[in-house]
């Protein structure tokens, strides 16, 4: 029988707060790139909207409200074909309010960096390709 490929949305917050942007790395328990870096977000569920489930997931995962803004980058991920494969998009959004809160279980670090210091930690595949292909634009 032949395997049905599942698809999913998933949405991340390039979160900027004045020059510096947030990064949250991965405990040592989780399922998926253990002690990789990463920025916040995840799977949206049903009912949802993609901006929506930004604002959830920074929420959970950091504790931090933020302001959505536009799309600057697609990726597919296609590491777990054929059985599933994800379309990530990248959202630039801002920093309104609160002070990082990480649930030990999924984060277990987080920093504030310049964006030309983040292509030096050790990232998920997604945030790499995102590094490479993303130059933020100076206001």
């Amino acid at each position: 029988m032949d395997v049905m490929t599942k698809f999913f949305m998933a949405g991340h917050a390039l979160i900027r707060r004045k020059s510096k942007y947030l990064i949250t790395r991965r405990s040592k328990t989780s399922k998926y790139m253990p002690l990789k870096w990463d920025i916040p977000g995840g799977i949206v569920e049903p009912g949802e909207t993609l901006e929506g489930a930004i604002c959830r997931e920074v929420s959970e995962e950091t504790g931090l409200i933020i302001r959505v803004g536009q799309v600057i980058f697609i990726y597919a991920n296609r590491d777990q074909l054929p059985v599933r494969q994800t379309f990530q998009a990248v959202y630039l959004c801002d920093y309104k309010s609160g002070d990082v809160h990480l649930d030990p279980s999924e984060h277990d670090m987080y920093q504030w960096l310049d964006y030309k210091q983040i292509a030096s930690v050790d990232m998920i595949d997604f945030l790499r390709e995102f590094v490479k292909s993303y130059r933020p634009t100076t206001a």
